[in-house]
């Protein structure tokens, strides 16, 4: 009786452990920097207002690639400032701060950090760029970025007309018992 306690245990508890570490391995990958916020962290709209003063500060922002370039030492991601959730992940709308630039100092492979995709960098405000959107010269702050995450591509539902579960073998869109001139009793005939 001893033996198959003492053996009921060390299953129980190694079981806990392995289940312990099997879900420490599906843990997120998303940076720390990228999931929490620095304690100080500017929006761009405090450094656009104050650049020398925010120089060298901290940063965590988001968005929407807009551009990809590999220069010699780094890639510049000209990103379209996006709300950030609890996250970090850049949450889609029509409102926005403005545009900023992401240097990483390594290459990045312009076809994956392509246009439209949503990207989050943390890292150290370093200067304001000016560079031409159309014919107007607008301000970047530029960014030199400590860490970045490259959010997944959302895969868009195919258009449907009811929810995937459901499913009625008598429901047929288009399908009106009722046709001219035999009309449901209510409905205004037309003679």
């Amino acid at each position: 009786m001893n033996m198959k306690l003492q053996t009921y245990r060390l299953f129980s508890r190694t079981s806990l452990v392995l289940t312990a570490l099997l879900l420490s391995a599906c843990a997120s990958n998303i940076p720390e920097e990228i999931k929490t916020a620095p304690p100080l962290s500017l929006e761009l709209e405090q450094v656009r207002a104050n650049p020398e003063a925010s120089v060298s500060k901290q940063v965590r922002w988001g968005g929407i690639i807009l551009e990809t370039q590999n220069k010699k030492e780094a890639t510049w991601l000209t990103v379209l400032v996006l709300k950030l959730n609890s996250y970090g992940q850049p949450i889609t709308s029509d409102n926005s701060q403005g545009r900023f630039i992401a240097v990483v100092p390594q290459f990045l492979e312009p076809a994956v950090y392509a246009r439209d995709r949503m990207i989050t960098v943390s890292g150290k405000f370093i200067r304001i760029e000016k560079r031409q959107v159309g014919e107007f010269l607008y301000e970047h702050p530029v960014v030199q970025v400590e860490k970045h995450y490259l959010w997944a591509v959302e895969k868009e539902m195919d258009n449907f007309d009811s929810p995937p579960w459901w499913y009625d073998p008598w429901y047929h869109p288009g399908y009106h018992p009722y046709y001219y001139p035999y009309y449901y009793p209510y409905w205004p005939h037309h003679h």
